[in-house]
């Protein structure tokens, strides 16, 4: 199972890459994409949606499994990876170079996980 070293984590099963200040590319783990199977489908929340932490703000849907897509904290939609309503399956064979939006938070993100707690959830 690959799971990189520089990233964040959810209990969720998303992978949050930091850019910038504020902003983080979000994409489901190796572990998630297992579990889904084929990733047939994802739908996403638009540009500039208003995320609430905890609430749903899209929907992977695969072979084996469907995954709500949980806000990891408040923030907003920065940006849809547009990519992938053409190529959904691409996640499967790269789940860290496929991210699934851009998002912003202006708040602290001391509630994401880090390699070793994801590591230790994932055992």
């Amino acid at each position: 199972m690959q799971v990189p070293k520089s990233s964040y984590y959810t209990k969720q099963h998303l992978w949050l890459q930091k850019i910038g200040l504020c902003d983080f590319y979000v994409g489901i783990t190796d572990f998630g994409q297992k579990v889904i199977g084929t990733i047939d489908l994802i739908e996403l929340s638009h540009k500039g949606s208003a995320l609430k932490k905890g609430t749903s703000w899209g929907v992977v849907y695969g072979s084996n499994d469907t995954f709500n897509l949980i806000a990891p904290f408040d923030g907003e939609i920065v940006e849809v990876n547009a990519d992938l309503q053409r190529h959904t399956a691409s996640v499967n064979s790269d789940p860290y170079k496929h991210w699934f939006a851009i998002l912003t938070t202006s708040l602290t993100t001391t509630s994401l996980l880090t390699f070793q707690d994801y590591m230790r959830l994932t055992e």
